[in-house]
């Protein structure tokens, strides 16, 4: 149950931009049901979490990157006239591995999206007055997924707030 909770609260932040930036963007289908707001949300959330991405680019050098600090933590390689922070610094600066991460997340992102966009949702922004109202509501409470639902089910801020699925 807490997990399909949280899962609900990705409607809202699948496209939201950085803290601080501009409002964030949620995904809304005019005349949603909460039951059904809500079931999209998890449905999708899963899609998108449980997408297998074992083959992509991004997760193959996050792998290669652990099997790498795995190797040299349990067998250093001294000989190569470094410290292990030298080391470390190296594995970095060949495998990038936050920027995999951020591309193996995007992928999965884009999955979610992909299928809300199947069912029938559409990309909105928040105003400044819905975005500082939301950023007030715990997340993942009753109270916050009633909001959101609230704005995604309204035709005329779906309609009037549109925007594009990558948040512009």
């Amino acid at each position: 149950m807490r997990a399909a909770l949280r899962l609900t609260s990705l409607l809202a932040v699948v496209s939201a931009p950085a803290l601080g930036a501009q409002p964030m963007v949620s995904w809304g289908k005019p005349g949603v049901s909460l039951d059904q707001y809500r079931a999209d949300a998890v449905a999708c959330g899963k899609e998108g979490a449980f997408m297998d991405i074992s083959k992509t680019a991004p997760a193959k050098a996050v792998i290669a990157a652990e099997e790498w600090n795995d190797r040299n933590l349990n067998m250093p390689m001294n000989g190569a006239g470094m410290s292990q922070a030298e080391q470390q610094t190296r594995m970095v600066q060949r495998f990038r591995p936050e920027k995999r991460l951020a591309e193996a997340q995007a992928i999965m992102v884009t999955q979610t999206e992909r299928c809300l966009f199947d069912h029938g949702y559409r990309p909105f922004r928040l105003t400044r007055d819905q975005d500082r109202a939301l950023r007030r509501l715990p997340l993942g409470t009753p109270a916050r997924h009633a909001y959101l639902h609230a704005l995604a089910a309204d035709p005329a801020i779906v309609s009037a707030q549109a925007a594009r699925p990558d948040g512009r």
